[in-house]
C-alpha cells in the first residue's frame, strides 16, 4: 500500500518596491536540506512498514507493507498585496505562480518516485525468499530509491538554474548594451559642456572685441550702418573691414554654440529614454529567478 499526503505551508513576505521585496526574502527565506537559499521549499518525509512470516524455510510470506510519504510545501506570501503598485503586484503574482509551479515539480518527482518504489517493492515480494534475505533485498531497494529520486530532484534544479540563467542571458545583454552607450553620451556630454565654455569664452571676447572697434568708430564719426557706404576715408574702411570680420566670427561662434547646446540636448534627452529602458531592464532581470 502507497500512502500520500500533500501541505501547504507559507511564510510571510513584506516590501512594496523589488528590492524591498527580495531583501525581505533572504533575511527571512528558507535552506534546503544541502543548506542552499530556497524561495519554496518542498520537503518529504518517508517511512516504511512491512511484516512477513515465514512459512517454510527459506520462504517469508508477506503479510502487508506499507509506503508512507508525507509532502510539506512552503511557499512565499506577500502580506501587503494591496500596498503594492499595479506593476510591482502583477509581478508578484507571476513570480509567485513561477515559485508554485517549481515546487509543484518537486511534488510530482517525489510522487513519480512513490509510484515507482511501490511498483518495484511488489515485484521482489512476489519472490521467494526467506523473511532475513527479504529484509536485505527490500533495505537495499529502498536506499536504492531514495537515492534516485534525490538525483532526480538535483537534476531537476540543475536544469531549472540553466532555464533561469539562459532566460536572463538577453536581459543581462541588453543592460550592459545600454550602460555601455550611457557611458559614451555622458563623455560626449561632458565634453560638449566643455566646448560650451570654450564657446562662450570665444564669443565674450569677440563681442568686446565688437565694442572696442564700435567705440573707435564712433570716435571717427561713423557707425556699423555707415559701411556699406561708398565713399569712406581708408581709416574707417579698416575699421569697417575689421568690424565685419569680427562679426562674422561671432556669428559663426553662435552658429557653433546653438549646435552644440542642440546635440547635448538630443543627447539629454537619449539619455533619459535609455535608462528609463534600462531600469525597466533590470526591474524584469530582478524577478527572472
Amino acid at each position: 500500500m502507497l500512502k500520500t499526503s500533500s501541505s501547504t505551508r507559507y511564510y510571510s513576505v513584506r516590501g512594496t518596491t523589488t528590492g524591498a521585496i527580495f531583501d525581505d526574502i533572504e533575511r527571512n527565506g528558507l535552506f534546503d536540506t544541502k543548506a542552499r537559499r530556497a524561495i519554496g521549499l518542498t520537503s518529504g518525509e518517508w517511512s516504511i512498514d512491512w511484516r512477513g512470516i515465514e512459512t517454510r524455510p527459506a520462504l517469508c510470506s508477506p503479510e502487508s507493507m506499507t509506503i508512507t510519504l508525507k509532502l510539506v510545501v512552503t511557499l512565499p506570501q506577500h502580506d501587503q498585496l494591496n500596498d503594492l503598485s499595479q506593476d510591482i503586484r502583477t509581478n508578484w503574482q507571476r513570480f509567485a505562480a513561477r515559485v508554485a509551479a517549481h515546487e509543484q515539480r518537486h511534488v510530482d518527482i517525489y510522487l513519480d518516485g512513490a509510484k515507482t518504489t511501490k511498483t518495484r517493492m511488489e515485484a521482489i515480494l512476489k519472490k521467494w525468499s526467506s523473511c532475513s534475505e527479504l529484509e536485505n533485498k527490500i533495505r537495499r531497494l529502498w536506499a536504492g530509491q531514495q537515492a534516485e529520486i534525490e538525483n532526480a530532484q538535483d537534476q531537476f534544479h540543475l536544469e531549472d538554474e540553466a532555464r533561469i540563467q539562459n532566460d536572463q542571458k538577453p536581459l543581462q545583454a541588453q543592460i550592459d548594451i545600454n550602460q555601455t552607450r550611457l557611458t559614451a553620451i555622458d563623455a560626449e556630454i561632458r565634453s560638449l559642456e566643455q566646448t560650451l565654455g570654450d564657446l562662450k569664452r570665444q564669443r565674450d571676447t569677440t563681442h568686446a572685441s565688437i565694442d572696442a572697434v564700435k567705440a573707435e568708430m564712433a570716435q571717427s564719426g561713423a557707425a556699423p550702418p555707415t559701411c556699406s557706404q561708398s565713399r569712406l576715408t581708408n581709416r574707417i574702411q579698416a575699421i569697417c573691414q575689421q568690424y565685419n570680420a569680427l562679426a562674422a566670427a561671432h556669428n559663426a561662434l553662435v552658429d557653433q554654440h546653438n549646435g552644440a547646446v542642440s546635440r547635448r540636448n538630443s543627447l539629454a534627452g537619449e539619455h533619459n529614454r535609455v535608462i528609463a529602458v534600462t531600469n525597466g531592464l533590470i526591474e524584469a532581470l530582478n524577478w527572472t529567478r
